[in-house]
């Protein structure tokens, strides 16, 4: 099973965001465990260190961050992807281009806490919720 982890899912975990931080938990250690391979988009990284930088300090977010890299597959964003998300029928460009890298690594699932993206029709991977996925595949 291959899932790109959404931005979203492992702030709730590194930050402790309840009520979703239990779930994303769960996740977090089906992959560890290597029972699902994660996958995040590079821009995520860049997110994710600002993100936790801002609430914590700079040594937690580089730790966070080397976490990620030893834990989570890494996939490249570059120009063509980024015009590809653009001209995609997706109303959110970054989650068309998360949409985009998922595709391009050929993904089964998203798993996202974003509700706009569960609900968009335009998906190419199919998005799943981290309750959802721990139900299907947990």
């Amino acid at each position: 099973m291959n899932a790109l982890i959404d931005t979203n899912v492992i702030l709730d975990d590194l930050l402790n965001r309840e009520p979703r931080r239990a779930d994303a938990g769960k996740i977090m250690g089906l992959v560890t465990g290597k029972k699902v391979f994660g996958y995040i988009t590079a821009n995520t990284l860049t997110d994710i260190y600002y993100l936790i930088e801002k609430h914590h300090n700079k040594t937690f977010a580089r730790k966070a961050v080397k976490m990620m890299l030893n834990t989570l597959q890494v996939i490249a964003v570059d120009g063509a992807d980024c015009r590809r998300a653009i001209e995609s029928l997706m109303d959110d460009f970054e989650d068309a281009l998360v949409m985009v890298c998922a595709d391009k690594a050929a993904l089964d699932y998203i798993v996202t806490n974003d509700r706009g993206f569960l609900a968009d029709p335009n998906l190419l991977v199919p998005a799943i919720s981290p309750a959802d996925f721990l139900v299907k595949f947990g």
